[in-house]
């Protein structure tokens, strides 16, 4: 690769990169952009007669790609084509790095500098509707930008902040989304995970709430008590093991809470978390009383103090082993469902699952422990020694019956 402080910032190059910047900018489609150097983008390569002279542009395009920045792609060689019939292309590799040698600013950057200033001056004015500390809100939004406006024009965007500082000093609670929606636009998603925005701008702890976890807990037999939970991460799994009831599991109530929802502080809390029952067809029409007391009865175990087990099934990957020790956190006795790791570990010994690249799980990472003895000294050291993984739904509940 080229050391970057002797390529040359010679007007070609510099012209090109910016046009495949923007053009980067400019695309939706999330594969690799390519710039085309044709007669626009790159007319030295088409007006030159002069084999040398032309010789000298492509040495400049050949330094620009010995950075690894960008990749030159040609057509395939053909009797008598010159370079520039085999369609040159340049194509992205590093935006970063080619945007700070070209002193090219994203266009996202410029929105926001520009809106930084813009806010600034709104406020300082007078009568403006100020959060009472200007200076720390715009450290923020320099630090965390609102990237879900940058399309919106300056004044719409400042226009919808100060909406947002009066919402907060009104003191009327909205769930999170819906307060969103309403000062952003229509957009339900801009203030996920903006709670110190909030607290910069006046909202009172809880003013703007989450919204609930929606907890879908599948009941054993009507005629069974249970005392047993079983928290399920794959919905395909959840809802055969839920149909087909084996000794294993037959008085376990089953939990099915998507991803690390199922870990959430907000599990346990009636503010933050709504069970709902999975209806069985057969028992549809007789679930009525039996349900409303089983709710009762997992609201108690949720939201109080019933000491139930509490097992996971999951994926067995790292991913997986992390949202095992992650709901650790919330029932601190949650243990690795061994009957069905076990299926899952057996496949591995013998040679099946999958290796993480076959799966795009190249980038999960080993949780270390758990907190879970099971985990810890069976499952993880399995998946090491085989550097292999398995999917829960390679779990077959009918066989298991």
């Amino acid at each position: 690769m080229r050391h970057v402080d002797s390529l040359s910032e010679h007007p070609f190059l510099q012209r090109i990169a910016r046009a495949l910047l923007q053009k980067a900018e400019r695309s939706i489609s999330p594969g690799q952009t390519r710039l085309q150097l044709d007669r626009k983008n790159a007319p030295e390569l088409y007006a030159q007669t002069d084999v040398e002279q032309l010789q000298l542009w492509l040495m400049l395009l050949d330094d620009l790609c010995a950075t690894g920045w960008v990749t030159l792609v040609l057509n395939p060689s053909r009797d008598f084509a010159t370079f520039t019939d085999r369609s040159p292309r340049l194509e992205l590799r590093d935006f970063e790095a080619l945007a700070a040698w070209a002193g090219y600013t994203p266009k996202a950057l410029r929105w926001q500098r520009q809106w930084l200033g813009h806010l600034g001056a709104h406020w300082a004015a007078p009568g403006a509707v100020a959060p009472s500390d200007p200076e720390a809100v715009l450290d923020y939004l320099a630090r965390s930008p609102l990237t879900l406006v940058e399309d919106l024009p300056l004044m719409d965007a400042t226009r919808s902040l100060d909406a947002l500082v009066a919402l907060c000093r009104s003191g009327r609670t909205l769930s999170l989304r819906e307060a969103s929606a309403k000062v952003f636009q229509a957009r339900s998603k801009v203030l996920d995970n903006r709670e110190e925005l909030l607290r910069l701008l006046g909202a009172a702890p809880g003013q703007f709430r989450e919204a609930p976890i929606q907890l879908l807990v599948a009941l054993p037999d009507m005629k069974a008590d249970f005392e047993e939970v079983l928290f399920v991460e794959n919905l395909v799994t959840f809802e055969r093991m839920a149909d087909s009831r084996s000794p294993g599991w037959a008085s376990s109530l089953l939990v099915y809470a998507a991803g690390f929802k199922g870990s959430s502080k907000r599990l346990r809390s009636r503010e933050g978390c709504k069970p709902y029952v999975r209806t069985m067809t057969a028992h549809a029409a007789e679930m009525g009383t039996a349900t409303s007391a089983s709710i009762q009865r997992i609201e108690e175990w949720l939201f109080g103090d019933a000491p139930w087990a509490v097992r996971f099934f999951g994926d067995l990957d790292y991913s997986g082993m992390q949202i095992l020790a992650a709901l650790r956190d919330v029932f601190p006795h949650a243990q690795a469902w061994e009957q069905g790791y076990s299926v899952l570990g057996q496949l591995i010994d013998r040679g099946g699952g999958h290796l993480p690249s076959q799966a795009g799980k190249e980038l999960q990472i080993d949780p270390g422990q758990t907190g879970c003895s099971h985990a810890d000294q069976y499952l993880l050291p399995l998946m090491r020694r085989h550097g292999r993984f398995v999917d829960q739904e390679a779990f077959s509940p009918e066989a298991s019956t």
